[in-house]
């Protein structure tokens, strides 16, 4: 971490002008001491480091006397000293208004301006032939604040022909040394300036500074100690001491600094800093982000604070906002190595690895010799599967950290993914036998040799891992290897072992559970689980199992209270509310899931998780318009996410806004040429404005970049079955289908039969797929949803119920077939709309379904509320604003049936607009 600080303070006043002023003093009376008797005791409680004490006696004098230039100017180095710029600054320009002589007060006030980098501000205060030697060198360093090197020397020079050895001046000689990467140079002038003038506390502190830089702290901490002699109320020097103590690693000391520091000035804001750098080393990341975003609030383009907050959000976790903060960072100083290394591991942690490797090549070019940066490119071309690239930085690395155990075990990661298991097998042993206590190269040696089918070997090596003592993911991997073996008993004994060490360890409950289950007994893994919540009642983690056995047996309700449990007792996390929402919208709970969502927005509003998830029940409840706002935030969050591009695309489709539509796709398949939803999108939307030419040419680079794969062919197929040429598309569908078999293809072979009139053969080339593929539920309901539209209502019926043999909890097929058992007055349609009713009661298409069965069997009472829910959930559906009022027709409410009707009439895109004049007049 880097340990920049604030701005410093300068020197205080010297001790000529002390001298003066007690030489100027008056005889003090009897009960109240004069101004200079009170000034002089202000010194003397600022050499003991009473900085308030000393503040206290000189606003005595300035009470008496506003008017006291020198009590002015004092009470500004005492400000100065405390770390209190401006208000330094503001004593310093009252002094030069109360008439002192600006040779004195001009400098002081030249400081303060050089620490708020007003240094245009400077140049115009001091005169342009100043008057004396500190005056030119002040100048020198706001020309150099402003790049205008040559200018500064000229400065500086000047500056030691008027005075020489001018401490100022040979400083500013020695930053030119460092800008020139000369730090012996810089540490000599530095020991010049200290040998003819062993006091000046610029000169200690710049050397000090240095030495730091230069890595050594003793010597760097003893320069720090004699400003403390000189000045002991210096709160930048506590600051500085306590940070080389953070550095080194000793917390408590540097607490004790800080705490000195604070007791002088609680507020100041390199102190609040440096408190959070303390928060950071000792792992207390809340804490440590707190403060830095008080130091932001007040200083938002302070490079340092922006850099530990970014590291802050890292450690917790929340990458988002770590990228964002890291981005900004290195857009003012880029190729800082730290924190490009950080980046890329965020941006690792945010599945961008491409984004990562462009960052890290310029780096590896300049810094060749840095293993963690080879190391980080390795893993980021083992994310994309870069295998070859992953091995070549895994073993340069190796090469310049042998002994690095790590390094090893992920160059044996990439030697598996070549394929090569005899050079990984090797690297993972050698990780092992250079640190037996990091059992990840174990692990991945143990995962070796079971995807290798050497279940002995694999036992040899949990036992290597058994040698190191009781841990029970050591036991969980010996079971999993003996389940793969087929060793079920031992694999339970093994498990059961791991619970033993941690009654609440979260993958051998699960692979219990699963034995369960493969043994039918579900109520079992059941029973283990609560019983490792009874332990722990708010673990999250047991909570969230329950609800995915839950779920796992069609128990959609017992799931979701369980995850309504888990966030009942852990109020403050977010990934329990996060799933319990997306279990919501599954269950077409979409009220609940809104109102969820919006909850978790008011308290994390920056949060991409959350944005995702309020866009998606916004969706659900058909507020377009919102959701589209949600994904529009989402994207800012997420630039560079293709899918964040396809679901403005989707919302802009659901609006009818197709041009927008069409620019999200695009700039989706800009981010990701090879994005298959991108490419379908775009090239819909294009054929739907006609754009024949550009939609070929994104279809045909799709079969030129992947001319293996079916997808290319599809979208020609789709563009030419747009144009009516189905025959064409017949052909491109073929060879989609002969490239890669699948249900989608078939489909689309349906679909250019269909349009040739070859419907009987269209329905037997889905038939055929599905008797080789009977589990295929998009398949068959796509043949159930085509032969309900042909009105074979018998076949689509027979279809539906086969989904529902497979999946009985699948809420289209059981509300599609209510829907069609209807049609034909088949009395059984009550019972499905019913189940469908029971598993997604919020879903308004399933509640105009059951509606419209009730009312056409002669339940009107229970059929129209059903009805007006499903219409109120969704507005902008005009067929079941139609069952809605013919419901109210047929129950005798003509008003209300009016209103309903004339707000379809309203609608240009309702169909059935004749049937509804020809009813108006029964109203």
């Amino acid at each position: 971490m880097s340990n920049s600080s604030l701005p410093r303070a300068s020197r205080a006043a010297g001790a000529i002008l002390a001298a003066g002023l007690l030489a100027a003093s008056l005889p003090a009376c009897k009960h109240k001491p004069d101004a200079p008797a009170l000034i002089a005791e202000a010194q003397a409680y600022q050499k003991k480091g009473n900085t308030r004490a000393a503040v206290i006696q000189l606003k005595n004098v300035l009470q008496a006397n506003p008017e006291h230039s020198a009590a002015r100017a004092l009470l500004g180095d005492f400000y100065l000293e405390s770390g209190d710029v401006q208000s330094a600054e503001k004593e310093y320009r009252r002094a030069r208004q109360a008439g002192m002589a600006e040779v004195e007060i001009l400098p002081r006030i030249a400081r303060v301006m050089l620490l708020q980098q007003q240094f245009d501000g400077l140049l115009a205060t001091l005169p342009a032939q100043a008057a004396t030697a500190d005056m030119m060198a002040l100048r020198a360093y706001a020309l150099l604040g402003l790049n205008r090197r040559a200018e500064a020397e000229q400065q500086l020079d000047a500056a030691l022909a008027k005075q020489d050895g001018n401490s100022l001046a040979l400083l500013g000689r020695a930053r030119l040394a460092l800008l020139d990467s000369e730090q012996a140079r810089a540490l000599a002038l530095a020991d010049q300036a200290l040998a003819l003038h062993p006091g000046d506390v610029d000169a200690l502190r710049f050397r000090a500074d240095l030495l730091r830089v230069q890595g050594k702290p003793a010597e760097a901490r003893a320069s720090y100690e004699n400003i403390l002699k000189l000045r002991p109320a210096d709160l930048q020097t506590r600051i500085d001491i306590a940070s080389l103590l953070i550095q080194a690693g000793k917390f408590a000391d540097a607490k004790a600094q800080l705490a000195l520091a604070r007791a002088a000035a609680p507020a100041s804001l390199p102190l609040v800093f440096t408190q959070a750098l303390l928060d950071f080393r000792e792992q207390r990341y809340p804490a440590a982000l707190e403060q830095l975003q008080l130091v932001l609030r007040a200083a938002p383009d302070y490079m340092p604070a922006v850099l530990l907050t970014g590291a802050v959000q890292y450690e917790l976790n929340q990458n988002t906002q770590a990228e964002q903060q890291l981005r900004r960072f290195l857009e003012n100083l880029a190729g800082h190595l730290y924190a490009s290394k950080l980046l890329a591991a965020t941006l690792l942690r945010n599945n961008k690895a491409v984004d990562a490797i462009a960052l890290l090549k310029p780096l590896i070019e300049k810094y060749p010799g840095d293993a963690e940066l080879l190391a980080t490119a390795g893993d980021a071309h083992m994310r994309l599967q870069q295998f070859g690239q992953a091995a070549d930085y895994f073993q340069r690395a190796v090469e310049l950290a042998p002994g690095t155990s790590a390094l090893h075990a992920a160059l044996g990661a990439s030697r598996l993914g070549l394929g090569d298991s005899q050079r990984a097998i090797s690297e993972l042993e050698r990780a092992s036998t250079l640190d037996a206590k990091a059992p990840r190269a174990g692990i991945m040696l143990v995962v070796v040799h079971l995807r290798n089918k050497d279940y002995a070997k694999a036992l040899a090596a949990v036992a290597a891992l058994e040698k190191q003592g009781n841990n029970p993911a050591v036991q969980n991997l010996k079971g999993g290897v003996l389940l793969a073996s087929s060793d079920f008993s031992a694999a339970r004994t093994a498990f059961q072992g791991a619970l033993s060490l941690d009654p609440a360890y979260l993958p051998a409950l699960d692979n219990l559970g699963q034995l369960d289950v493969l043994e039918h007994q579900p109520e079992r893994a059941r029973q283990r689980y609560e019983a490792a919540l009874a332990k722990d009642k708010k673990n999250i983690a047991v909570m969230t199992a329950l609800a995915r056995l839950a779920t796992g047996q069609g128990k959609t309700a017992e799931a979701i209270g369980w995850l309504e449990r888990a966030q009942r007792e852990n109020p403050d996390a977010l990934p329990p509310a996060l799933l319990l929402a997306n279990y919501y919208l599954r269950a077409g709970e979409t009220p609940k899931a809104l109102t969820l969502a919006q909850k978790l927005h008011g308290s994390n509003p920056d949060n991409a998780d959350v944005l995702a998830v309020l866009a998606q029940a916004q969706t659900a409840g058909n507020s377009h318009e919102a959701a589209l706002e949600s994904y529009t935030k989402l994207a800012v969050l997420q630039p560079d996410s293709p899918m964040v591009q396809m679901q403005i695309a989707g919302a802009n489709l659901a609006l009818r806004q197709l041009p927008d539509a069409l620019a999200a796709a695009r700039k989706a398949l800009a981010l990701q040429p090879d994005n298959g939803l991108a490419q379908l999108t775009t090239v819909r939307l294009l054929t739907e404005q006609g754009s024949w030419t550009e939609a070929f040419a994104i279809a045909q680079q799709a079969q030129k970049r992947n001319p293996q794969l079916p997808l290319g062919y599809r979208l020609e197929g789709d563009i030419l079955m747009a144009q009516s040429r189905a025959v064409p598309a017949l052909k491109l569908y073929e060879r989609a289908y002969l490239l890669e078999p699948s249900g989608p293809a078939v489909i689309a072979i349906h679909r250019s039969l269909a349009a040739q009139g070859r419907k009987q053969e269209a329905t037997e080339r889905v038939l055929h797929w599905l008797q080789q593929h009977p589990r295929d539920a998009t398949a068959r309901l796509y043949l159930a949803s085509a032969l309900m539209s042909a009105q074979d209502y018998a076949g689509a019926a027979a279809q539906y119920e086969k989904v529902i043999e497979a999946d009985a909890g699948n809420v289209v097929a059981l509300n599609d077939l209510a829907w069609t058992l209807q049609q034909v007055k088949d009395k059984r349609a009550l019972a499905y709309a019913e189940r469908a009713h029971k598993l997604a009661g919020g879903n308004p298409a399933v509640k105009d379904t059951l509606g419209w069965v009730l009312l056409e069997q002669g339940q009107a009472a229970r059929a129209v509320p059903l009805l007006k829910q499903a219409s109120d959930a969704a507005p902008q559906a005009s067929e079941i604003r139609y069952h809605y009022a013919t419901a109210l027709m047929k129950t005798g409410d003509k008003p209300g049936a009016r209103r309903q009707f004339e707000l379809l009439l309203a609608d240009k895109t309702f169909t059935r607009q004749s049937e509804v004049r020809a009813l108006l007049p029964q109203l």
